[in-house]
């Protein structure tokens, strides 16, 4: 005869094999990034696939971290309608960030760089229903009124982690020296940038958060900090990870190379361990990256590809 606590035991067995339990809890959640992707019609269709096989999985939402169009096609507002569509048909929210092939390299295909801006501002964040990041209860910069534009600056917590989402962008973060409204709008843009990054970080100290990530566009070139369209936002960085000591990752795209590594050096010297740069794929490789997110474990991320099921 078999005893109770052994029927019990195999009983939990099956349900356990049949009805996986989710890493999603009160303190843990996954959520799948991605950028840098479609460039082309046939990366359009893996793209879809992907997220159409995406939406079996417990993902918390979906990330962009910008450039869904290659830097030489069309910056027209179908090219920008189709992606548009494609986050709204998404059926969780999606946390993106805009690239630089969306607005500031269209002056290479005859648009205006502003204007594209505009447009993107119009269709993918004024738009509520595109991005959906109500339901993640975002904090947008544009609340304050000295900074009504940057809809596309916004924040959020989840599981006490908070997400930080930055308009900082690819192509030096549109620092042209010698075209007057390229340089009116990246000095305008990085004063607000900077603003709610010191504000976001502040946040964080005063809360004694778990664990941070920071969402932009650019690789910000974190090992030699060469590009003076980024000397700023690594200089705050930097001041924030001599304070903070908690984990701290940074998801961004644009040079299209997966990797995990700990690129950013104190001054006067050393790394800052507890930063993390995250790269996702980009094109031509039409895939993913897990985050794991777990506020009790005192790494708080881990990660792990993840691939079109051919």
């Amino acid at each position: 005869m078999f005893s109770n606590h052994f029927l019990v035991a195999n009983v939990l067995g099956i349900l356990l094999v049949y009805f996986p339990v989710s890493v999603t809890s009160a303190q843990g959640f996954r959520f799948l990034a991605t950028g840098d992707v479609p460039y082309t019609v046939e990366q359009d269709g893996k793209y879809r696939q992907l997220l159409k096989q995406s939406e079996a999985e417990d993902f918390a939402f979906l990330m962009h971290v910008g450039d869904f169009k290659s830097g030489d096609g069309a910056c027209s507002d179908s090219e920008f309608i189709k992606i548009r569509d494609l986050f709204r048909a998404y059926p969780k929210p999606v946390v993106y960030t805009p690239g630089d092939n969306e607005w500031t390299d269209c002056h290479t295909v005859n648009a205006d760089p502003v204007e594209r801006l505009e447009a993107l501002r119009r269709l993918f964040f004024h738009d509520r229903s595109t991005l959906r990041l109500d339901s993640l209860e975002a904090i947008h910069q544009s609340v304050e009124p000295q900074f009504a534009k940057y809809a596309e600056n916004y924040r959020f917590t989840k599981a006490g982690v908070l997400f930080i989402v930055a308009h900082i962008v690819g192509s030096g973060n549109n620092l042209r020296p010698n075209d007057p409204p390229s340089m009116k709008e990246f000095n305008d843009r990085n004063v607000a940038n900077m603003a709610f990054l010191r504000a976001s970080f502040a946040e964080v100290v005063t809360n004694e958060v778990p664990g941070v990530v920071v969402v932009i566009h650019a690789n910000p070139d974190f090992e030699k900090g060469g590009q003076a369209g980024f000397t700023d936002f690594l200089t705050v960085m930097r001041e924030f990870l001599s304070k903070y000591r908690k984990p701290v990752v940074c998801i961004h795209g644009d040079s299209h190379y997966y990797r995990i590594d700990k690129p950013l050096q104190a001054k006067p010297g050393g790394t800052f361990l507890h930063f993390t740069r995250l790269e996702v794929f980009g094109s031509p490789n039409v895939a993913g990256v897990v985050v794991s997110v777990d506020s009790k474990d005192p790494q708080v991320f881990s990660y792990r590809p993840y691939y079109l099921n051919e």
